[in-house]
């Protein structure tokens, strides 16, 4: 029974770049944590206490418990006999592991990965931790990823195109997790033994800081000398070069969280200054990278993407479905058919999914059943703020009638929209004035910024759009009337 979601609600602030329903069946899935991660923490735990470290018999049984493999099959994979690896090897080892680990409690094969995993996450938290005190990480505020879940393909991904690109952009919707996949990807670069970056700078700009300050606040990061904004330069390009060659010294991997802030609270004058120091970063630089999380694709990057700058633009969606999964359970959440309606009605975003969480707990009393007899499409204060400033600063006119359009057909048919049929009903005709390569252009744009979804028939190859059942009821109750501006519409209401 799921009746009582736990009280007390811990999800990662936000997590990535997985399809939604992919399946992983790596070994790490449910703690993100590898067996070889595991036992490269543990073997020097038992070395600090023994002064010796596992020998492989130690190691072959070890992971074989880490695989839930019995003893048959663990002897099996090794070149030890079942009979030694069981009574002399095994009994050896969980006495081993018992004293260094076991805080009291007696480690046996079936607890193995629970202790380990467990044990690897409070050391891993304090190594980050470590990392960020002695200056490894530079900055400040990084998010919290202490529960981070599934991702494992998007980090390892991101790990190679930091080397490959000078600037990759992290795109996704409010609560999808850009920034807590951005704090992890620097995380696991503080950790390792042989340094491939030589500078890891995280810096928030959610804020819009004058380019003068920006500029000044990496320099006395790069410099730990004392500077002041008389000792920058007078004229935007003499400052990009003070900050351009200090970055050139050295390998640096510069993440921006929410840059998208920079083109929508500040003037004209200051985006060319910051669109100019990122051309240059980019143009100038051999080596490092600039790793900017944002929520929609801007002009200025979308430009040097069509000139085959060497950048990267990752769209992130929901979790995996096995993460999902998880990420629920921890939550006190079970029973299988309301956790595949929650992960399908909020697209597996954990930002939405933890308000959903929270509600059914403040409104409910944690009682999922009540809630799911009453239910409805909820919308976060994070997400719904989202679509309050697209609606009212960033969309055209084109792009809101579209999804005006496809939130009715979709409310009325319960079907998602083909391509063709939107440039041919009159209803839609006599609603715009944009031509047809204009809708196309359109629909691009809503579709990089997750407005909307699209769908390619394998056998017909006819495209078809839909919205995710947050937008769809987002445009139709029109909470500030920011949708609706120019429309008739007399849909208001959404289940």
């Amino acid at each position: 029974m799921d009746s009582n979601i736990s009280q007390k609600v811990n999800l990662p602030n936000s997590i990535v770049l997985t399809r939604r329903g992919q399946k992983h069946k790596d070994a790490q899935d449910s703690g993100n944590v590898t067996f070889e991660e595991a036992l490269s923490v543990v073997n020097e735990m038992v070395f600090a206490k023994t002064g010796k470290h596992l020998n492989k018999p130690e190691i072959d049984v070890m992971r074989g418990a880490w695989h839930d493999k019995d003893y048959g099959e663990i002897a099996s994979d090794s070149i030890y006999k079942l009979n030694y690896l069981q009574r002399v090897v095994g009994a050896r080892l969980w006495d081993t592991l018992s004293d260094v680990l076991g805080n009291g409690e007696r480690v046996t094969k079936k607890r193995l990965r629970e202790c380990l995993e467990q044990v690897v996450q409070e050391h891993y938290l304090q190594y980050v931790a470590n990392s960020i005190n002695k200056g490894q990480i530079k900055g400040r505020n990084l998010p919290d990823f202490s529960s981070f879940y599934g991702r494992t393909k998007e980090l390892a991904s991101l790990k190679e195109i930091v080397f490959k690109q000078r600037c990759v952009l992290l795109l996704g919707v409010a609560g999808i997790g850009k920034s807590t996949l951005a704090a992890k990807l620097l995380a696991e670069f503080s950790l390792e033994s042989e340094p491939q970056f030589d500078c890891l700078i995280w810096k928030s700009v959610s804020h819009a800081p004058l380019f003068q300050d920006f500029v000044l606040d990496l320099l006395e990061i790069l410099q730990p000398s004392k500077l002041s904004d008389s000792d920058l330069p007078k004229y935007t390009q003499a400052m990009i070069t003070m900050l351009i060659k200090q970055l050139q010294s050295r390998r640096c991997l510069l993440v921006l969280d929410e840059y998208d802030s920079l083109f929508k609270a500040i003037g004209l004058e200051q985006r060319l200054e910051y669109s100019l120091f990122f051309r240059r970063f980019i143009e100038e630089l051999d080596q490092g990278c600039l790793l900017l999380t944002s929520r929609f694709l801007t002009g200025d990057i979308e430009n040097m993407l069509i000139t085959e700058k060497p950048i990267d633009c990752l769209k992130l969606e929901g979790l995996d479905t096995d993460a999902a999964i998880n990420f629920l359970n921890t939550q006190g959440l079970h029973d299988k058919e309301k956790i595949s309606d929650l992960v399908e009605t909020y697209r597996a975003n954990p930002g939405e999914m933890k308000a959903v969480i929270n509600r059914i707990n403040h409104f409910f009393g944690g009682d999922s059943e009540t809630f799911f007899e009453h239910k409805t499409t909820l919308i976060s204060s994070r997400f719904e703020a989202m679509l309050n400033e697209m609606f009212g600063q960033l969309l055209s006119d084109l792009q809101r009638q579209i999804l005006i359009y496809l939130a009715e057909r979709i409310a009325l048919t319960s079907q998602s929209v083909q391509f063709t049929q939107l440039l041919s009903d009159p209803k839609f005709k006599n609603n715009v004035s944009g031509s047809t390569l204009e809708v196309i252009r359109a629909l691009e744009q809503l579709e990089s910024m997750s407005l909307i979804e699209s769908n390619k028939n394998a056998d017909t190859k006819a495209i078809t759009f839909t919205l995710q059942p947050v937008i769809k009821k987002y445009i139709t109750t029109d909470p500030l009337g920011l949708v609706h501006v120019a429309d008739t519409s007399t849909l208001k209401f959404a289940s």
